[in-house]
């Protein structure tokens, strides 16, 4: 009889422990695979002459991101980062900075971590351009064709370049994530 009654509490225990695993498998994380681009607007005034490396970045998403028929970043999510690598403008090139992203604010106050960087014209270093020559040289060019020997004075740019401006991201400014690492996302229904 006590083996019985072990044995009926036994299997009530391991059904009701299978049942409760099942309600937690119903959270299903969906994964942002690696290499995606999510387009991004800028808080605040991001600029080589006002900033530091280590300052705080926020950028803000403006629509709904779904993957398939599951909307895994809402509107209005947060996507806060750093200024990891920072240049000023020197003799011949402009201001460059790189902007990593590693934290992912869901409107409700949910937080992931993420792995991204900044990306404009699809290069994470934003700025770092080469400035215009300051002036130009004139170089004889030579044209041989048969039976014709001619030279012709062009200008050429010379050695001297202008100063290099300061790289600013403007309020309000559309620039694009791109994923290094797959981000897990929950399935969200809000």
């Amino acid at each position: 009889m006590m083996q019985k009654v072990i044995f009926i509490l036994f299997l009530i225990i391991t059904i009701s422990s299978t049942v409760f695993a099942e309600e937690l498998r119903t959270e299903t994380y969906l994964k942002i695979p690696k290499g995606t681009y999510i387009r991004v607007i800028n808080q605040k005034l991001v600029s080589t002459q006002l900033a530091d490396e280590g300052d705080i970045v926020t950028f803000i998403n403006p629509t709904d991101i779904w993957l398939g028929e599951t909307k895994v970043i809402p509107k209005r999510t947060i996507f806060e980062g750093f200024i990891e690598e920072l240049n000023e403008p020197v003799q011949g090139t402009n201001g460059a900075l790189k902007i990593k992203m590693n934290k992912l604010i869901l409107p409700q106050g949910d937080t992931l971590d993420m792995d991204a960087y900044v990306t404009l014209k699809g290069s994470s270093t934003i700025g770092g351009e080469m400035t215009p020559p300051m002036e130009y040289a004139k170089m004889p060019h030579y044209i041989n064709y048969p039976g014709v020997y001619k030279g012709v004075l062009q200008y050429v740019p010379g050695k001297k370049k202008f100063f290099g401006q300061h790289t600013v991201i403007k309020p309000g400014a559309e620039l694009v994530l791109e994923l290094n690492e797959d981000l897990k996302c929950i399935d969200t229904d809000y």
